[in-house]
């Protein structure tokens, strides 16, 4: 288990999502914890970089806008987002994002097991 502490966003090489769109910036994850966090990180999804629908059955998920314009598909329910705006996604429960203004939509998220 590492011992992180601090870290700088500039210090983070970012990856590709899981879902193959956008990048993300992993500052924890589940192996540098004891806590049952799966994964926190800023996310970057640029104009026509959707995440298609999705669920995940084990992990719960909160996320935080801080720019750009997009929709949330939460189940059957469409959300506009904005920055400040906040979500959490129950496992379990299907949801896709989609960036819809002409900045990147950004955001810090992160992942809970349960």
């Amino acid at each position: 288990m590492s011992q992180k502490v601090c870290q700088s966003l500039n210090d983070i090489t970012p990856i590709v999502t899981a879902h193959g769109k956008g990048e993300k910036f992993v500052f924890l994850t589940q192996q540098d914890t004891p806590a049952a966090i799966t994964q926190f990180a800023y996310g970057k999804l640029m104009p026509g970089e959707d995440v298609e629908r999705h669920l995940h059955p084990t992990m719960e998920e909160c996320f935080y806008f801080i720019s750009g314009e997009g929709k949330y598909l939460i189940n059957d329910v469409m959300y506009d987002i904005a920055p400040g705006t906040f979500f959490r996604i129950p496992a379990n429960t299907h949801h896709a994002l989609q960036p819809t203004g002409t900045q990147p939509l950004t955001f810090v998220y992160f992942g809970v097991a349960i």
